[in-house]
């Protein structure tokens, strides 16, 4: 798989889904913008989160840094999106670059 590290802020377009927030998750977007362009999310094929220790707590409490989202889009492209909770912003992390034939129609 040809797949660019972007890791470049995202706006995410809704509607989100609500089953997520039920849980106190970032919820999965049904679409975002990124470079001007809207991509639609058509499906989550991987779904997991990113814990760090919090800074000095007892009992070695852990703190939900980022949620992670491995998806499909409407372009037939994977591309990994990530949520910075702290921050609340959406993030590009990498795209696979859509597939070019060769112009003479040989195999690439």
């Amino acid at each position: 798989m040809n797949e660019d590290f972007i890791s470049e802020p995202i706006t995410p377009q809704p509607p989100f889904s609500t089953s997520l927030m039920a849980a106190g998750l970032a919820s999965l977007p049904a679409a975002f913008e990124w470079r001007g362009r809207r991509y639609e999310i058509s499906e989550c094929l991987e779904h997991y989160k990113e814990s760090a220790p919090e800074g000095g707590a007892p009992g070695g409490e852990r703190y939900l840094r980022r949620q992670v989202f491995k998806v499909l889009l409407n372009t037939g492209q994977r591309a990994t999106i990530y949520i910075e909770r702290g921050r609340r912003r959406w993030f590009l992390y990498s795209i696979e670059r859509p597939f070019c034939p060769p112009r003479d129609g040989g195999i690439p």
